[in-house]
């Protein structure tokens, strides 16, 4: 138990801080409901880990990994992102993220993320209540409440049932973007050092987003332009 409140605290903590007194009441609530939960999984939980090296032009600039835990019909997922791209050995833009995903039977039951987008602080804090999805965001110091389909997906990519959405849920911000996805097929990509089978297909509209699934349904490859136009590559390690 100790571990996993230690785990959590830091972006526990952000979030109360980023959220401000309205909120903290309800963090908190979540986040005793999350220890409690977590806490039982401790000797049952299976885990995988996806760690990727983000790419830019093809130089390493970051890295993005994804820790899944399954117990039961529960999935705990916990994503970290964190990104430097540095012109002439000065830091030019920098991007940390983290978030903490919580399904059960197939659905979000809670998502809470805090992010620095290059100096902009963002929060997020996902629950489910029953019909709905309550989304609280709060970016540039702006609070904002509202609500989602409760069979609405995170825009986390880790979860190949995405590709037959329609909206996803931003993971930064709360906002809602619509989306088209292309069926590419399958093909062969590089991933953890050795050639192998995967479904690619192509995200457009409010996200821009390749990605590619093994025959286990786990990301392998997610490639996507910045707001430069450079490529950006996920690759497995």
């Amino acid at each position: 138990m100790k571990f996993w409140i230690k785990l959590w605290e830091p972006i526990f903590m952000k979030t109360m801080n980023l959220f401000g007194a309205r909120a903290r009441t309800y963090a908190f609530t979540s986040a005793v409901f999350a220890f409690a939960t977590i806490a039982s999984w401790q000797a049952h939980a299976v885990t995988k880990t996806l760690d990727f090296t983000v790419l830019r032009d093809g130089k390493t600039i970051g890295t993005h990994s994804y820790t899944i835990s399954d117990q039961g019909d529960e999935t705990l997922v916990e994503v970290s992102t964190d990104i430097q791209v540095k012109v002439l050995f000065i830091t030019a833009y920098k991007f940390h993220h983290t978030s903490k995903e919580l399904w059960r039977g197939g659905k979000l039951v809670s998502l809470t993320s805090t992010t620095n987008d290059d100096g902009t602080q963002k929060a997020l804090q996902v629950t489910a209540s029953p019909g709905k999805l309550d989304v609280d965001s709060i970016v540039h110091d702006q609070d904002r409440r509202q609500s989602a389909d409760i069979n609405t997906q995170p825009a986390s990519l880790w979860n190949p049932t995405i590709v037959h959405q329609h909206k996803i849920l931003n993971t930064l911000d709360g906002t809602m973007m619509k989306i088209n996805v292309s069926d590419f097929g399958t093909e062969v990509v590089e991933a953890a050092g050795a050639q192998v089978s995967a479904h690619h297909y192509a995200i457009s509209g409010e996200l821009t987003r390749d990605v590619w699934f093994n025959d286990a349904g786990d990301l392998v490859r997610v490639r996507f332009p910045d707001k430069t136009n450079s490529e950006i590559i996920y690759a497995l390690k």
